[in-house]
Parts: structure tokens; sequence; C-alpha cells
């Protein structure tokens, strides 16, 4: 399985836990649009951590890097190759 497919796949486990069915794309802005919120953020930080041994707390915090399937895919691709 992709990265981009483990990550949306792990996104849509966290909306249907909160009762959220609704689709969304891989570009939809899912923070700012109130679906994610910061503590979904940190279930998010946390994903990433323990599947793709990023260490954030070398790395300055942005929540935008957060926001969506692209970003998120788009920081693990930056900070593992």
């Amino acid at each position: 399985m992709s990265t981009q497919a483990e990550i949306r796949n792990f996104l849509e486990e966290i909306l249907n836990d909160k009762g959220d069915s609704s689709g969304f794309t891989d570009q939809q802005l899912l923070v700012t649009e109130g679906r994610l919120t910061s503590l979904d953020v940190m279930m998010i930080v946390v994903f990433l951590e323990e599947n793709y041994g990023i260490d954030f707390s070398d790395r300055p915090f942005d929540q935008n890097e957060f926001d969506s399937v692209e970003s998120i895919t788009a920081l693990v691709d930056t900070v593992i190759n």
C-alpha cells in the first residue's frame, strides 16, 4: 500500500470514529473545515512517528502540514527521502 493510501485510510478511521462518514478528496482541508481537531492532529503525529519514524521534536510544528492527505503525504516524503 502506498504512503498516501495509508494516510488516507488512517484519516478515514479518525473521521469514522467521530461519526463522520462523508467522503473527502486528498486535497480537502480537513482541519481548516473543522472536520479534524487539534487532538486529531496529535493522533496523526503519533501515527507518523510510529509508522514512518519521523521525530517531530526536531521539527518546527506547522498545522498546515496536517490539513489534508496531500499535505501529510508531502511531509512524509520530504522527511523520509
